[in-house]
């Protein structure tokens, strides 16, 4: 008889998120909680070994002459299995009840933003329940701020960390299908297993990418669990190694218009043919799209003092200049030839212009939003100065936004759990891991970019000027800088509503920068490396957004 080959190119990878109800190992319980399809890239990888102990002997020579030199090797405990791979970055509107192919099963019930590889982001930040209407949720322990930790809408996905502030999190399988349409496929299950760590390398000329890695409890050799057939199974139908099937089994479906889609079964009627309501497939919109990659070489990243009182000339200015005017009106608008402020902006503002509300100047040391811009000029919206008193006057007036935007050359972000599993140590014994905790949350990242300066003004957030304020008299004052960090994958353009561009947006609010380093090539660089803080111990906000934008027709 002939073997049989697998090949990791015919690898599928599905993604089993346990309800909190039904979050167990107990056999009336494997086939519930909701299934995803994930499509993998080529160099994924799994494994579990053992921790073993040596013990030898260090001994001088006997009378005879012999020293014994043997040595003895014993088992101690099963090490937790690792495993890791990538996807790509691919959000989507589903298209609820008409998901394309016909055969799709669609991520919602509606027409919102979904990603192929959001219950993954979920599970790492402390989701534990999944409906259609809502997303992702914490619903117990308590539940953060409503325990949302995905939100979609129809323009946006908006992933939370704030849930992710537990000491462990809620378990999931991961199923790996080497399927070469063959009547024997290779299933390997991996049950309560945890996401460690994500981090994504934004390679200019590439695809953007999220690279996996964590935990599981063991790795199950699931093949034997597993009816292939062109319908539903009927009550006592046989598995693949000959057992009756059970409730948790693999159910493949050849006759599915999509390809072999896959099925668990969740539930098992007294008799007969298994209805809709038995078996859960897997979603899979988006899957199969070639429209909702993301563009790394449209990547930007601003880079804006978090502190308002800190966008000062001496501090971080980032793009700075002087106002030559202000309008007494509601809202008043103020004059800056070629300032270069967008929307949005919030400028801090030094000096004086001689206008007074109250007997205090309307601009001095004041932050304020710029809600419209023109080439010469930028709107204050919440500034009022109809009524005020005196005329403009200026005196060293100069309102700086804090930001520097950086054209990248390269880059990339990670965020960890520090997931460690409690391992007993009994003597004669081989342990098994019992079960993991998290550890200190990281969130770190670095920028590249080329070093440069604009021709005709060194006040306009470059790179360069950039690097001299960080090493600034003022800068050098500050034990803690703080930045707001903000990256767009797939550029800024992109993520805003209704560009039907996908991009994901990350924002890191309160960011300590290293000092840039530079990098002597051909032409001279920059590398930026950060990490970033959250707002005290207890809070979860080093990360205030994911943001996935979609494309609206996946097709």
């Amino acid at each position: 008889m002939a073997q049989q080959l697998y090949f990791s190119r015919d690898t599928r990878m599905f993604i089993q998120f346990r309800n909190v109800a039904d979050n167990t190992e107990a056999a009336a319980n494997l086939g519930k909680g909701e299934l995803w399809e994930v499509p993998v890239l080529d160099g994924y990888s799994f494994s579990q070994t053992t921790n073993t102990s040596e013990i030898t002997l260090a001994e001088m020579e006997s009378t005879a002459g012999i020293s014994r030199r043997g040595r003895r090797m014993f088992t101690d405990s099963l090490a937790p299995a690792e495993w890791s791979f990538s996807t790509y970055i691919r959000p989507f509107v589903s298209k609820a009840g008409s998901a394309t192919p016909a055969g799709t099963r669609a991520a919602s019930d509606a027409t919102e933003t979904h990603a192929v590889e959001e219950c993954l982001w979920a599970a790492m930040f402390g989701a534990d329940t999944y409906t259609t209407g809502s997303g992702f949720t914490r619903a117990t322990n308590p539940a953060v701020s409503g325990g949302e930790v995905i939100t979609p809408a129809a323009a946006t996905s908006v992933i939370s960390i704030a849930e992710s502030n537990r000491a462990a999190l809620t378990g999931f399988t991961i199923f790996f299908v080497i399927d070469t349409a063959t009547s024997n496929p290779l299933v390997y299950r991996m049950p309560e297993a945890v996401v460690n760590e994500v981090s994504v390398d934004f390679d200019v000329d590439g695809i953007a990418t999220l690279n996996w890695s964590g935990f599981a409890k063991e790795i199950q050799d699931h093949s034997g669990s597993v009816i292939i057939n062109s319908v539903r199974p009927t009550v006592g139908n046989a598995t693949k190694d000959g057992s009756t099937m059970v409730v948790g089994d693999i159910f493949i479906d050849t006759a599915n218009a999509a390809g072999r889609a896959i099925h668990l079964i969740k539930s098992l009627p007294g008799s007969g043919q298994l209805g809709t309501a038995n078996v859960t497939q897997a979603i899979d919109e988006g899957t199969t799209s070639t429209k909702n990659f993301i563009r790394n070489r449209l990547t930007s990243v601003d880079i804006e003092a978090a502190d308002n009182s800190d966008k000062t000339p001496t501090i971080f200015p980032g793009n700075s200049v002087s106002i030559t005017g202000l309008t007494k009106a509601n809202p008043a608008v103020a004059t800056a030839a070629a300032h270069g402020f967008k929307v949005g902006d919030v400028v801090f503002i030094t000096g004086t212009c001689a206008i007074t509300a109250g007997g205090t100047d309307v601009l001095q040391n004041i932050a304020h939003t710029i809600t419209a811009v023109a080439t010469n000029t930028f709107t204050i919206g919440a500034l009022n100065t109809s009524a005020a008193s005196g005329s403009f006057s200026a005196s060293n007036l100069v309102a700086c936004n804090g930001k520097y935007s950086l054209v990248l050359t390269g880059g990339s972000f990670t965020l960890g759990n520090n997931v460690t599993y409690l391992v007993p140590e009994e003597l004669g014994a081989i342990n098994k891991p019992l079960e993991h905790v998290t550890g200190n949350r990281a969130a770190t990242g670095n920028a590249t970019c080329y070093l440069t300066l604009e021709d005709a003004d060194i006040t306009s957030g470059t790179s360069r000027q950039f690097f001299n304020d960080l090493v600034g008299t003022g800068a050098m004052s500050k034990v803690v800088n703080k930045f707001k960090v903000t990256m767009d994958i797939g550029g800024a353009t992109a993520a805003t509503s209704g560009s039907n561009e996908p991009a994901l947006k990350i924002a890191f609010p309160t960011a300590h920068i290293e000092v840039p380093t530079h990098s002597i090539e051909d032409v001279l660089s920059l590398e930026t490396n950060f990490t970033a803080l959250p707002t005290d111990f207890g809070t979860a906000d080093e990360v205030s957004a994911i943001t996935y934008f979609p494309v609206d027709d996946y097709a």
